[in-house]
């Protein structure tokens, strides 16, 4: 299976043109290419993104599913080493005509994307979905590894299981401790 190499103008596509093939259900396989896909301390490499996507066409919908796929590296937020990883993610999203979302007031609405318009022409955008789900996956403040004591461990302590204090009490409520309840209270 070959994968065709795009770029983000590349994942438009216009709604007449999928309505006209004989198939209802299309196959997007690329890797596409897509700026700006970074938080905080990690990022996608080169802005890659790998796509494995079936369109279905329904009359008055677009169900989009499959997997999206890219790398990331970026910090450890204690030893400030390069850490990487991989994504894998599950897609599942509907687009609506715009004229949908005026008309209906349902609650479904509110978690589908709307057909945009582009020369007078319905098209869907897979962009905006695909940097959704992989901006929600990045990890925000990666970590090489659980046991990533940082750069200085004497000084800047990691170990979470020091012994907790209980908390002083307050001596304005000591008076409550000295309340006893029945535990056979049936009335």
């Amino acid at each position: 299976m070959t994968i065709n190499k795009s770029f983000g103008k590349d994942l438009i596509f216009p709604l007449p043109l999928l309505r006209r093939r004989s198939e209802k259900i299309h196959h997007v396989n690329k890797e596409v290419f897509l700026d700006g896909l970074a938080i905080s301390a990690a990022r996608v490499l080169d802005g890659r993104v790998g796509l494995d996507l079936s369109i279905e066409l329904s009359r008055e919908e677009v169900l989009v599913t499959g997997k999206v796929a890219a790398s990331w590296s970026g910090e450890c937020r204690r030893c400030i080493e390069e850490v990487s990883g991989q994504l894998e993610l599950a897609v599942s999203e509907i687009f609506l005509s715009t004229e949908q979302f005026k008309n209906e007031v349902n609650f479904s609405v509110e978690d589908a994307f709307p057909f945009k318009e582009i020369e007078g022409e319905e098209v869907i955008d897979l962009e905006e979905v695909v940097r959704d789900s992989i901006l929600l996956a990045l990890p925000f403040s990666p970590l090489c590894s659980e046991e990533c004591q940082g750069p200085d461990p004497q000084r800047f302590p990691t170990d979470t299981t020091m012994e907790k204090k209980s908390p002083e009490k307050d001596p304005r409520w000591a008076v409550l401790d000295q309340l006893k309840f029945d535990k056979d209270n049936s009335a």
